[in-house]
C-alpha cells in the first residue's frame, strides 16, 4: 500500500510544480500586476479643463474637453477572474449625471506578450450605481448579470513605463443598418495618469458618430481622497457658541474635487475646493497643492492656501470659519 500512496503524493508535486513552471514562463506576469495597480483608483482630467480654459479654447469649442470623472473599484469575485474591476463615471461634476458603468476583467495573452482587457456591461445598470462605496454587492455578481460585445476586448502592451491599449480595428462593432457602427477605444495607463480616446464611426462610410470629435484623449489624473472638516463661529474660534455649525468627514478628492456647505448667518453656500496642480509654465516650483474656499458663484476666492505636493494635511482659519483636511487613501 505504501508504494501507490507514495506515487500519489509525487504525482501532486509533480503537477504542483509545473504550475509553478507555467506561471514563471508568463512573459506577462509581471506587468498585469503592475498595470491593474495602476488601474485601481479615482481619476479627473481637471487640469486638462484648466489648461484648455487657460489657453483660451472657448468652453463651447468642439475641441474642449467636458469634466470626466472615474472611479475603477477592484471586486473580489472569483467567478469573474483574477483581476476585476467595477468602473463608474460621472460628468460636468455631478455625480448624477453617470455616464458610464462597467465591469472590466484583466488576463495575461501568454504564452505571448500583452494584457487583454475584456469589457461587460451590466443588465440591470442602475441597481448597482454607487456601488463602489458598497462593493458588497459587486461580490455577489454572476456572469448572468452580464454580457459583452464581440471584437470589443482592448490589447494592452507595455511601452516604456506605460500601457497602451487599443481594440482591433473595427472589431468591435454595434447597432444595425445605416446606424451600425464601430468603437474606437484606445487608452493610455501609466503610475498616476488614466488616458482614454472614445469614438465611434459608422461602418457604412467611416463617418464619425459619436464621442469626442477629435483624437485628443481625456486625459485624468489618479486623485486622492481627503477628509474635510469645516466649521462655521457664531463669535470666534476662541469663543464657543451655541449656534456654532461643525461639518464633519467631507469627502473632496484631489483632482478639482469639491463639497459644499451652507455659512447659517447669511444662508449663502460655501465650497471647499482641493486641487494638486502641475502648472506647466514654469520649470521650477511649478508643482503645488492648492485648498479654495470659495462662494457660491463668486469669480474670486475667499481663502485659498497652497502647500508641497502630496501633502497629508492642509487647513485654514479666519476667524469666523475653519477649514481641516487630511488624506485617507494614496
Amino acid at each position: 500500500m505504501k508504494k501507490p500512496i507514495s506515487l500519489l503524493i509525487g504525482l501532486c508535486f509533480c503537477i504542483l510544480g509545473m504550475g509553478n513552471l507555467f506561471a514563471q514562463n508568463d512573459p506577462n506576469a509581471r506587468d498585469i500586476l503592475i498595470l491593474v495597480d495602476w488601474f485601481e483608483g479615482e481619476f479627473d482630467n481637471d487640469s486638462q479643463i484648466w489648461f484648455e480654459g487657460r489657453m483660451g479654447i472657448a468652453e463651447d469649442a468642439p475641441e474642449r474637453h467636458g469634466q470626466m470623472h472615474t472611479t475603477h473599484t477592484r471586486i473580489k469575485n472569483s467567478s469573474l477572474g483574477e483581476h476585476v474591476f467595477y468602473v463608474e463615471e460621472y460628468i460636468d461634476n455631478d455625480t448624477t449625471k453617470i455616464s458610464r458603468q462597467r465591469i472590466v476583467s484583466f488576463k495575461s495573452l501568454a504564452p505571448k506578450s500583452g494584457i487583454e482587457m475584456a469589457i461587460h456591461f451590466l443588465r440591470d445598470s442602475k441597481k448597482y450605481i454607487g456601488s463602489h462605496r458598497t462593493p458588497d454587492l459587486l461580490q455577489k455578481l454572476t456572469e448572468e448579470d452580464l454580457f459583452g460585445l464581440d471584437g470589443c476586448n482592448v490589447i494592452f502592451q507595455r511601452i516604456g513605463e506605460q500601457y497602451e491599449g487599443h481594440m482591433k480595428e473595427k472589431a468591435c462593432q454595434f447597432g444595425e443598418g445605416d446606424l451600425k457602427r464601430y468603437s474606437v477605444h484606445d487608452m493610455i495607463i501609466s503610475k498616476n495618469q488614466y488616458w482614454r480616446v472614445d469614438r465611434s464611426f459608422l461602418v457604412k462610410n467611416d463617418a464619425f458618430h459619436a464621442g469626442h470629435p477629435t483624437d485628443e484623449p481625456h486625459k485624468m489624473r489618479k486623485a486622492t481622497t481627503y477628509s474635510c472638516d469645516v466649521n462655521f463661529y457664531e463669535k470666534s474660534y476662541a469663543e464657543p457658541h451655541e449656534n456654532d455649525i461643525a461639518y464633519k468627514n467631507l469627502r473632496v478628492h484631489s483632482q478639482g474635487g469639491f463639497a459644499w456647505v451652507t455659512y447659517p448667518k447669511n444662508g449663502k453656500r460655501y465650497g471647499v475646493q482641493l486641487r494638486e496642480k502641475e502648472y506647466p509654465f514654469y520649470d521650477n516650483g511649478s508643482d503645488f497643492f492648492m485648498l479654495r474656499f470659495i462662494e457660491e458663484g463668486a469669480k474670486r476666492s475667499t481663502i485659498l492656501v497652497t502647500a508641497e505636493p502630496g501633502i497629508k494635511k492642509i487647513s485654514f482659519n479666519n476667524g469666523w470659519a475653519s477649514c481641516a483636511c487630511k488624506k485617507i487613501s494614496n
